[in-house]
C-alpha cells in the first residue's frame, strides 16, 4: 500500500503543562511538582502520531511570529509534520493553554486561549490539497475547514473530524464529514442527554457515515449507518497523563481506517493507542509506535 497522505487543519496552541499532587479546588493552592512546555491541539497531536505510524502529514493552522509560534514550528519540524508558511502572521497572538495534571490519577484541567486569528477561507487552496488521501479537522476555522473538506471529497478523499465542542456552522460542516469522533460530553452539550446511541444517530443525520464516542476509562463505542454498534473497553493501564488521549484515539482511527480494516479492528487499534499514550507523560514522546500498538492487538 502507498504511504497514506493526511492533511490537517485546526487549532494549535502551546501548552504549559504543570504536574501537581492533586488538582486544587477553587480558592485553594496546589504545589507544583514539575512543569514543561509542549505543543498541543487535537489535529497537530494526531498528525504527529500519524507521522510516527508512517504517514505523510501536513498541517495548516494559525500562529504568530512570537516565541510560542517558534515553538510550534520547531515542534512540527522535529516530528515530521509539514506546514504551509502562509499560516504565519505578524499581527496576531499565538494560542496557548494552561494544563494542570494530577499526578496520582492523570486527570487534568485546561484553560485555553485558541489564538487571536483563525485560518481564513481564502488561505485554503485546492492545489495544496489535491494529493492527500484524507483530511483531519477539529471544527475550528470552520469556514476554512468546510472549504478544505469539500476539496478533499471532490478528489475522492476521506474527511475526519475530532469534534470536542459545538462549533459555528456545525450542520454545514458535518455535511462534508465521513467519520466523526467526539467525547461523550459533547452528546450532552448538543442533545442534553448522555444517550450515546441516540446522539450518534442524530449526528449521522447531518452527514457522517460513522461516529465514535469516547468516554475515558469507560472505553469507546462505534456506530455506523448500517446499525452496527461496537464497544471497546479501555485497556487497563496506570494512567499518568490523560491529556492528548482523545487526540491520539482520533489519529489512530484515521490510520486504521485508511488501512481498510474492519470496524472492530479500527476501534481496538485506536483504543489501545490512546491507552498507551496515557501511560506516559506528554503528547509527543508518549505517542505509541505501530509496533507497540500491534503488540497489544
Amino acid at each position: 500500500m502507498n504511504t497514506p497522505r493526511i492533511y490537517g487543519l485546526g487549532t494549535v496552541v502551546v501548552d504549559h503543562k504543570v504536574i501537581l499532587d492533586r488538582l486544587p479546588e477553587a480558592d485553594t493552592k496546589g504545589e507544583v511538582i514539575d512543569d514543561h512546555f509542549q505543543v498541543g491541539g487535537p489535529v497537530p497531536t494526531a498528525l504527529c502520531l500519524l507521522h510516527k505510524l508512517g504517514c505523510d502529514t501536513t498541517f495548516q493552522g494559525r500562529w504568530s511570529k512570537d516565541r510560542f509560534g517558534r515553538m510550534i514550528e520547531d515542534d512540527l519540524g522535529k516530528h515530521g509534520v509539514g506546514y504551509h508558511t502562509p499560516s504565519l502572521r505578524h499581527d496576531s497572538k499565538t494560542g496557548f493553554a494552561h494544563v494542570w495534571v494530577e499526578q496520582s490519577t492523570g486527570r487534568r484541567s485546561v484553560a485555553a486561549f485558541r489564538g487571536s486569528h483563525q485560518v481564513e477561507e481564502r488561505e485554503v487552496h485546492a492545489e495544496h490539497l489535491e494529493r492527500y488521501d484524507a483530511i483531519h479537522l477539529d471544527g475550528w476555522s470552520t469556514l476554512a475547514a468546510i472549504k478544505a473538506a469539500k476539496i478533499i471529497k471532490r478528489n475522492g478523499g476521506k474527511v475526519f473530524i475530532d469534534l470536542g465542542s459545538p462549533k459555528p456552522h456545525l450542520s454545514q460542516l458535518l455535511e462534508n464529514v465521513d467519520h466523526l469522533n467526539c467525547p461523550l460530553r459533547l452528546i450532552h452539550q448538543l442533545f442534553e442527554s448522555d444517550d450515546s446511541e441516540r446522539g450518534a444517530y442524530e449526528l449521522m443525520k447531518f452527514g457522517p457515515q460513522e461516529v465514535t464516542i469516547t468516554d475515558g476509562a469507560n472505553g469507546a463505542t462505534f456506530f455506523d449507518r448500517q446499525g452496527h454498534i461496537l464497544h471497546e473497553p479501555a485497556m487497563d493501564v496506570k494512567a499518568v497523563d490523560t491529556n492528548g488521549a482523545g487526540d491520539t484515539f482520533a489519529g489512530a482511527f484515521v490510520f486504521a481506517t485508511l488501512q481498510d480494516w474492519s470496524a472492530e479492528k479500527r476501534l481496538r487499534f485506536a483504543s489501545i493507542a490512546a491507552a498507551l499514550k496515557c501511560a506516559e507523560l506528554g503528547n509527543r514522546d508518549a505517542l505509541p509506535s505501530l509496533v507497540a500498538i500491534e503488540a497489544c492487538l
